[in-house]
């Protein structure tokens, strides 16, 4: 019978410590419907330290079941995700945590899964055990869990990860993906698809890729390479090569290079096809232009080559992703509203 434990702590979401706890509650309202146990198959508490209540991210005092002690092997330990407050207080909170990085070490060693999403994953990192294996993060802070993690394999555009038994997902989707992996693996595909059904949890949403954006790539202070990214934005229709831009900025072509990668992780040109996929993305959102006429005001000519490396990107092609994602098809479902 699956244990679930909730990993309660001041500053965590509200909704974490209740969304997998609510999924499990239907899987097993299905499983008894199949004419199983009339209790359920899994099992659920939420356990702090020191048994003490906690304070979520919104103000909400919430009491628990128990101590992290109390604990069984072989359960299912679910960190819920942070608020993030910023960097600076953020690691702060990391840094607090002591105890119960300890204390999820020790569950690993005794058999435990540990399911993270979201800033969890980041408190799943602290703990040493993803170090060497691949995992996930929410999109939009991909690049503070790279520079923080460097020794852990980041797939940012994945929504959940699974390494023996280390969970990693995302922003808030994951949460559900990661109780229907643990529903199909203790209940069987069946009932995780009635579950799915029931909550409306769209299981083919298994990347993050067309949400991941260059926002985190503008924050830095190398006036050598905020010159450039400026240069490239000024200049996304002429195509700008490596040379030019070196030239304009009156360095070499290696030295742009070297400090590109040193500031944002990617060279000048991935960098240049990044804004080009992005500024088509916001073109793609919000306005109706012709795929045609897009690409021409993001630099190229070819849609063929252009929709390839789009897909490659984003995990979708341009039509599909403005028709996820267009701002104006969310206009009219609002005024039919």
């Amino acid at each position: 019978m699956p244990n679930i434990v909730t990993l309660a702590y001041d500053h965590c979401y509200a909704s974490s410590l209740a969304c997998h706890q609510d999924l499990y509650f239907i899987a097993n309202a299905h499983w008894r419907d199949q004419g199983h146990s009339k209790e359920g198959l899994f099992r659920w508490r939420t356990l702090s330290k020191h048994a003490a209540p906690v304070v979520t991210a919104t103000g909400l005092r919430v009491m628990v079941d128990g101590d992290l002690e109390d604990l069984k092997p072989g359960s299912i330990i679910i960190i819920p995700g942070m608020n993030y407050p910023g960097s600076r207080l953020f690691s702060q909170r990391l840094a607090s945590m002591e105890i119960e990085l300890a204390w999820l070490r020790r569950q690993y060693q005794r058999g435990c899964i540990v399911c993270s999403h979201c800033t969890g994953s980041f408190i799943l990192a602290e703990t040493g055990l993803l170090d060497g294996r691949t995992a996930t993060t929410s999109w939009w802070l991909a690049d503070q869990f790279a520079q923080r993690y460097p020794k852990i394999h980041l797939k940012a555009d994945q929504l959940v990860l699974r390494e023996e038994a280390c969970i990693t997902g995302g922003a808030s989707t994951a949460e559900q993906l990661t109780a229907l992996m643990m529903v199909e693996e203790y209940m069987g595909p069946g009932i995780a698809a009635q579950t799915a059904k029931t909550l409306l949890v769209d299981t083919n949403l298994t990347q993050q890729a067309p949400y991941l954006t260059l926002q985190s790539q503008q924050q830095h202070n190398d006036p050598l390479v905020s010159a450039a990214q400026l240069a490239l934005q000024k200049n996304l229709q002429d195509s700008l090569s490596l040379e030019q831009l070196a030239e304009q900025l009156g360095v070499s072509s290696r030295t742009l290079i070297r400090r590109f990668k040193q500031v944002l992780g990617v060279t000048p040109t991935s960098y240049s096809q990044n804004l080009r996929i992005e500024t088509a993305k916001r073109l793609l959102e919000t306005t109706g232009l012709p795929i045609e006429e897009l690409i021409l005001q993001v630099g190229y000519e070819d849609v063929s080559s252009f929709s390839r490396l789009f897909q490659r990107k984003t995990g979708m092609t341009p039509r599909a992703y403005r028709q996820k994602f267009s701002v104006t098809d969310f206009q009219r479902f609002s005024a039919a509203e």
